[in-house]
C-alpha cells in the first residue's frame, strides 16, 4: 500500500495547490500566485518532490509531507529539508507534517523540534504543523477543493456515516470533476480507504458507487488506476537503491574507520546511524586519513 500511496498523495498535491493552501489557512488572493515548483534537494531525498510557491509581496513556501506509518526522528528530517529549501529559494519554508492516520503519530511529533548543545543550552528550535487528517471535521474536507476529497472518508467521520460520506464524494466528482479527473480522484479515494480498511470492505463500500453513481466500470483495470501503481512502483524502486546506497556507505565508513580509528562506542555509532546524506557519507570517509579520533571526524563544521 505504501508505493501506491505515495504516488496518490503526490498527484493530489500537485493536481490543485490552492486548495491545499486554503485548506491549510492560507489566504490565496490570487491562485495564479500559485506554482508548484521541483525541489531536486538531492541531498534530502532520491525523488523529486513537489513544493508549493505562493508569490506576492509576502511569498512563502510549503513544504507537506505524508505520513501514513510510524518514522523515527522525523522532525530532524522535516528541519534538513526545511533548511535547505529555505536556503535554495532564499524563500520562508513552511512545513506541515500530514498524517494520514494513528498509526503514524506517536510522542516526538509535538510541531516543535529543539537542539541543546550540552552545557551550552538550547542552539535550535525549528516549528512546524502536524495535521491528524482523522481529526479533521469531514465537512470541512466535503467542502474543500476536489483535490482533497479523498480524504473526506479517513478524516473524523463515524463508521455508520462512511457510505453517506463516500455518497457526497462521488456526488461532487459526478458534478464538478471531468471523467478522466473523476476516474483519478475516486480511486485515490479507494486507496486511502485501504489506509484503514481491508480490500473487501473497501470493495463492499465502493462497488456501488463506482458503477451505479460515477460509471466507472473495471476501476481496477483503468488506466489511471495501473498508472498510480506503476508510479508508486517507481517511487519505491527509486527510494530503495537510494537508501541502500546510504547503507552501503555507512558500513564503508564504519568498516574503514574502524581500521584508521580503531573501535568506536554505541554513541557515536548512533550519531552515524542517523546520517542520511550520501555524499556526507562519502565525504567523513575520504577525511578518515585526516583525522586522528572519531570525534575528529564527527565534529566537522557540518556534523
Amino acid at each position: 500500500m505504501a508505493k501506491p500511496l505515495d504516488a496518490t498523495m503526490h498527484e493530489l498535491y500537485e493536481l490543485e495547490p490552492a486548495a491545499w493552501l486554503e485548506f491549510l489557512g492560507v489566504t490565496v488572493p490570487d491562485p495564479s500566485l500559485v506554482a508548484v515548483i521541483e525541489a531536486h534537494l538531492a541531498t534530502v531525498t532520491a525523488e523529486s518532490d513537489k513544493l508549493i510557491r505562493l508569490g506576492g509581496p509576502a511569498p512563502l513556501i510549503l513544504h507537506t509531507e505524508f505520513l501514513s506509518g510510524r518514522v523515527a526522528s522525523y522532525p530532524r528530517q522535516l528541519h534538513r529539508y526545511n533548511a535547505l529549501a529555505a536556503y535554495k529559494y532564499q524563500t520562508p519554508v513552511w512545513s506541515v507534517l500530514s498524517l494520514l492516520r494513528p498509526a503514524a503519530d506517536g510522542p516526538d511529533l509535538t510541531g516543535e523540534h529543539v537542539q541543546e548543545v550540552p552545557g551550552r543550552g538550547m542552539n535550535l528550535w525549528f516549528r512546524y504543523e502536524v495535521v491528524r487528517i482523522w481529526q479533521v471535521p469531514v465537512e470541512r474536507l466535503l467542502a474543500a477543493g476536489l483535490a482533497l476529497l479523498p480524504l473526506a472518508p479517513v478524516s473524523d467521520v463515524p463508521r455508520e456515516r462512511l457510505a453517506e460520506v463516500l455518497r457526497s464524494v462521488a456526488r461532487r466528482l459526478r458534478e464538478e470533476a471531468s471523467p478522466g479527473l473523476r476516474e483519478e480522484l475516486w480511486t485515490a479515494t479507494e486507496i486511502l480507504l485501504g489506509l484503514n480498511h481491508p480490500k473487501e470492505t473497501v470493495k463492499a463500500l465502493t462497488e456501488e458507487i463506482t458503477t451505479m453513481v460515477l460509471g466507472i466500470h473495471g476501476i481496477e483495470e483503468s488506466s489511471v488506476y495501473q498508472d498510480i501503481f506503476a508510479k508508486g512502483r517507481a517511487e519505491g524502486e527509486a527510494r530503495g537503491r537510494a537508501e541502500g546506497e546510504v547503507e552501503e556507505a555507512r558500513k564503508t565508513l564504519i568498516r574503514l574507520g574502524r581500521k584508521r580509528l580503531g573501535a568506536l562506542d554505541e554513541s557515536l555509532e548512533g550519531r552515524i546511524a542517523v546520517i542520511d546524506d550520501l555524499d556526507r557519507l562519502e565525504r567523513l570517509t575520504d577525511r578518515l586519513l585526516e583525522v586522528a579520533s572519531w570525534d575528529e571526524l564527527l565534529a566537522t563544521p557540518e556534523s
